[in-house]
């Protein structure tokens, strides 16, 4: 749990925060990011001014990625600071979507969806294995395979060889080619001015 003890905040005025968020946690469902092992936070709760509180810290998150480059799943630990500004209901007017607003008679913060939000907004969305010595470090694979020259004169990326058989094998039932349906397609389809 990520929870911060608010009583015992307003008394110390400033309070350690450490605690982790489970992998398969339902706070993670349809965020589109796969966790190899527990989010973990460390930081400090302070109070602020007009009765604030400001939690501040990083996060760490082992993220689970599918190469960019070989397709093979990656072990990625990223880690970013936190900065979370909380005020109370009552003294906050303006909309902004970095303050976040809680009950003034609340006793327990819980911090895990502002935490899930700040790493859905920062965790890449895709990631590509180092290179090294023309090598993909995850798989050894030469890495040239999986470029393509400017402008399409290189050879085709080999993950895209089955969507081209599978054009090929259209092409051939149609009996004619790929742009001619799409031709075809458009002229059918009503226009509308």
């Amino acid at each position: 749990m990520v929870q911060i003890d608010l009583l015992r905040l307003r008394q110390c005025g400033t309070q350690p925060l450490t605690g982790s968020i489970g992998p398969d946690s339902e706070l993670w469902d349809g965020c589109g990011l796969r966790f190899a092992g527990p989010v973990e936070v460390q930081g400090s709760a302070s109070l602020a001014a007009g009765g604030g509180i400001v939690v501040q810290g990083s996060w760490r998150a082992p993220l689970v990625y599918e190469c960019g480059r070989c397709l093979d799943d990656l072990q990625v630990a990223v880690e970013r600071s936190l900065t979370l500004l909380f005020t109370p209901d009552d003294s906050w007017e303006a909309p902004d979507p970095d303050v976040r607003v809680i009950d003034g008679r609340e006793t327990v913060l819980d911090l895990r969806d502002a935490i899930r939000e700040e790493i859905v907004l920062e965790a890449p969305r895709y990631y590509t294995a180092g290179e090294e010595d023309g090598r993909c470090t995850r798989c050894g694979s030469p890495a040239r395979e999986y470029r393509s020259e400017p402008n399409g004169l290189g050879p085709m990326d080999p993950r895209w060889a089955a969507l081209k058989v599978l054009q090929t094998n259209q092409e051939e039932n149609d009996g004619g080619s790929q742009e001619t349906g799409f031709q075809a397609a458009e002229a059918e389809a009503p226009h509308t001015r």
